[in-house]
């Protein structure tokens, strides 16, 4: 059974104190989850991996949450009913990716026997979801920094018919340009912002 949200804030509460006992619980308590979401992270990725691997970025993992007076884990608010596994997991998988986008996968592993992906059993919900969650704000973010390398003309065009949702025969009126036009900036636009994406995404 989930421990409730009163109990997380709890053994975070030993953790900001310093209390060693409340890190060491909290390490025991979600060292499973970490390696899980390590393992199907990779797996997601495409990216081959040994159990020394897993242990790295397993240590990594903690070491992140517990730096700087616990940083990351005091981000933790509880909202909408999220439990601190939820929120770790998230973490887990930004560190993951972080790491992976910092150190590049052949610099981050070593050359010895890989583990297959095959081998691995499929991704569970959480694992899956928690990924999903974070590359769609990283896609996001790619996203919002390709439309401040738009022309303005084209950063309005963005605002108006994406963001706003307006027709492109309503735009093409609203800029005062031809409907053929604004169907034209229309695909510059998109073929720019995903050029941008995927250059950066990796």
């Amino acid at each position: 059974m989930r421990p409730p949200i009163e109990d997380d804030r709890a053994l975070l509460a030993k953790c900001f104190a310093g209390d060693r006992t409340g890190s060491e619980a909290l390490v025991r308590r979600f060292s499973d989850l970490v390696y899980k979401t390590v393992q199907y992270t990779l797996r997601a990725r495409q990216v081959p991996f040994t159990g020394q691997d897993l242990e790295d970025l397993h240590n990594t993992v903690f070491l992140n949450l517990f730096e700087r007076g616990c940083r990351k884990l005091r981000q933790y608010q509880g909202r909408n009913g999220c439990s601190l596994a939820t929120w770790i997991r998230l973490v887990a998988v930004r560190i993951i990716l972080n790491h992976l986008r910092t150190k590049g996968p052949d610099a981050a592993f070593g050359q010895k026997k890989r583990i297959s992906i095959d081998e691995l059993a499929p991704m569970q919900g959480g694992e899956a979801d928690a990924l999903t969650l974070v590359e769609r704000a990283e896609q996001e973010r790619l996203l919002q920094e390709g439309i401040q390398n738009l022309t303005p003309r084209e950063r309005m065009f963005v605002k108006l018919h994406f963001r706003q949702g307006l027709p492109v025969e309503q735009v093409a009126r609203t800029m005062q340009m031809s409907i053929e036009n604004a169907y034209t900036v229309k695909h510059r636009t998109v073929q720019r912002l995903k050029a941008y994406v995927q250059s950066r995404g990796g």
